[in-house]
């Protein structure tokens, strides 16, 4: 199979992407009409090509998928309220991103479980903690100086999303006390990297500077792709790897 036969869904959907980021780079929104929502029907479809067909996964690896295609799912109604933004669609993306990162954090879990010969949760401290005193370090700061401090709604909201991130973050930390993901860990990291630069981009352009800036729009739309893009990378390459465990 060639590069362009095995991943031309990719290739369709990074064409869309930048369609996308020009349509916001000019400020011309409602043209997202024909950009957006198909961003993700691309990567599913994708993703779906790379894994499901001709490549008969071991039964564990069910709970990966679930976890996957429902983050995708809400990737996908995330980028049909992007399209119309009011006060009210702004706290139906954060909360479908909570699920979202909430989905993402236990799919890493199960990944570090499943390194593990006994398939037990092992922490490594020192790992752990490092990263998520840098994380939330991270997000205190941005959220300080983004929208302040408060005990509103939208804080909490706000508190709550970098608190997932953060964990997630940690348990991303952890996959270097494993030897069996040194091929597959960088993926996730970068993908959670990304997430991490987005939403503090997301932050700052969407709280603080009010949208003024198209082009942090931009960058959190190209982040934010970046972040699932690796992510995906990662759950193929793990999935490929687990299915060579079982033969």
């Amino acid at each position: 199979m060639t590069f362009f036969s095995k991943h031309f869904l990719l290739l369709i959907y990074l064409f869309f992407l930048g369609l996308d980021c020009y349509f916001l780079d000019k400020g011309n929104y409602n043209s997202r009409l024909y950009s957006k929502p198909i961003l993700m029907i691309f990567l599913v479809l994708w993703f779906h090509r790379n894994t499901a067909l001709k490549m008969r996964l071991p039964a564990q690896s069910f709970y990966i998928l679930f976890c996957t295609y429902s983050m995708l799912i809400l990737f996908f109604v995330s980028d049909c309220c992007a399209i119309s933004w009011n006060g009210f669609v702004l706290y139906t993306y954060l909360l479908l991103y909570m699920v979202s990162y909430f989905l993402y954090l236990l799919l890493l879990i199960e990944v570090v479980k499943r390194a593990n010969e006994e398939k037990k949760l092992i922490f490594y401290v020192k790992r752990i903690l490092p990263g998520f005193i840098l994380s939330a370090t991270i997000a205190l700061l941005v959220l300080w100086k983004a929208v302040g401090l408060g005990v509103e709604f939208y804080h909490w909201c706000l508190y709550f999303h970098s608190f997932i991130i953060c964990l997630m973050t940690s348990v991303t930390f952890n996959m270097w006390g494993y030897e069996p993901l040194k091929n597959y860990r960088a993926l996730f990291a970068i993908s959670v990297l990304f997430i991490i630069l987005t939403n503090v981009t997301f932050c700052f352009d969407q709280l603080y500077y009010n949208r003024r800036h198209h082009i942090l729009d931009v960058f959190v739309a190209l982040g934010n792709g970046a972040g699932i893009v690796f992510m995906l990378l990662g759950v193929i390459s793990i999935l490929k790897y687990w299915k060579k465990l079982e033969y």
